[in-house]
């Protein structure tokens, strides 16, 4: 690569056939130019035609040996990438290739360091979307099963048909989930296709939502507030509604029993921001966006001993920015409870209105 690096610093070998034919005229002309020194500076004044022809051929095999050893160096850059392929499909290691040359050869470079740092990045992206599937599937599953557990033990008529509408609703958003990941597998580029991004009500899609973890919530004691407007959002509906999902999940987690979350949202001319605020278990303020890391170190057990992964923020992070919205996270420190900030375009300008005082804003205070 030196030799590579120094020629590219020449500025009328900006192209790579360039350095190629440079280095063939240099090799061409060598046996020509040793050949006449050797006539111009010989003391002696005349010369056999043997000697002629035998330093002629000296010069032309010092000249090829030279010529071919410079451009097996110059061609170094390739055999460069062609190692690095090699490698990353042996053992899926991301090369780190030299990507600030121009000619051909350093545009080369870059489309292959770009090209499997993206591959790779969409391979792992749906490593984690079915690590997500085998993870957030159990939940829907785990509320049925306890609500068929109550369902066995209960008499009332009305009490049985509220369990069957929750098992429902579950099996239902287990369904739209499904759909949603498989679509999401579907983009090879790893963007939504423009034509799923629809208009989403929040205000209902908070309260259906909070509805299906109705036994959660109850289970442990716990008491939602909302302050919600009329906003409007543009997202695709089943994986905004996870996003959601999953960060009401968080709150429910990590809040202790008989505690209280807060889900509160506003909006500007552009955007609608969504809090779940909750006075639980909290976080060290440093590590915000480390929470939302593949696998973070930081993850823990909810106060009633429920498990995580690690991917469930991560995943809602990457499903925010695939809508052209934003999340992240704050606590004043552990026990401090914790707010999760939700950012999502409108898809409609929002309704003037004004919100009453409630007990959301008194806790805001």
């Amino acid at each position: 690569m030196k030799l590579y690096s120094y020629l590219s610093k020449v500025r009328f070998l900006n192209r790579y056939s360039y350095k190629f034919l440079f280095i063939a005229f240099l090799g061409i002309h060598i046996p020509l130019l040793g050949l006449i020194s050797f006539i111009v500076l010989s003391p002696e004044p005349k010369f056999s035609a043997g000697s002629i022809i035998a330093f002629a051929l000296l010069f032309t095999l010092l000249a090829t040996g030279l010529t071919l050893y410079i451009l097996h160096n110059l061609i170094r850059p390739i055999r460069l990438a062609q190692q690095a392929l090699t490698t990353y499909i042996a053992s899926k290691k991301v090369p780190e290739l030299p990507v600030h040359y121009t000619d051909e050869v350093g545009v080369l470079l870059h489309d292959i360091q770009f090209t499997v740092k993206e591959f790779n990045s969409l391979l792992q992206e749906k490593k984690d979307l079915i690590s997500m599937l085998s993870h957030d599937l159990r939940s829907p599953v785990i509320t049925m099963l306890d609500a068929i557990s109550l369902l066995r033990e209960e008499i009332d008529p009305e009490t049985m048909q509220l369990y069957l509408d929750e098992m429902e609703k579950m099996g239902q958003k287990q369904l739209d989930l499904v759909h949603s990941v498989l679509k999401l597998l579907k983009y090879e580029s790893g963007n939504f296709n423009k034509n799923d991004l629809k208009p989403v009500k929040v205000n209902p899609l908070l309260h259906e939502i909070a509805d299906q973890f109705e036994l959660p919530l109850k289970k442990k004691k716990l008491t939602l507030h909302f302050v919600l407007n009329q906003a409007e959002v543009l997202a695709e509906p089943a994986v905004f509604s996870q996003v959601l999902s999953n960060v009401l999940v968080n709150a429910i987690k990590f809040t202790h029993k008989g505690g209280d979350i807060f889900i509160e949202s506003f909006s500007d001319e552009n955007k609608t921001t969504i809090l779940v605020r909750d006075n639980g278990l909290g976080f060290d303020p440093e590590a915000a966006d480390a929470l939302f890391k593949k696998f973070t170190e930081h993850r823990k057990k909810g106060t009633s001993g429920e498990a995580t992964n690690g991917l469930g923020l991560y995943l809602c992070r990457q499903m925010m920015h695939k809508q052209d919205g934003r999340i992240y996270a704050f606590s004043a420190g552990k026990n401090l409870g914790s707010t999760f900030t939700i950012e999502i375009p409108n898809a409609t300008p929002p309704k003037p209105e004004i919100v009453a005082p409630t007990q959301l804003a008194a806790a805001l205070v």
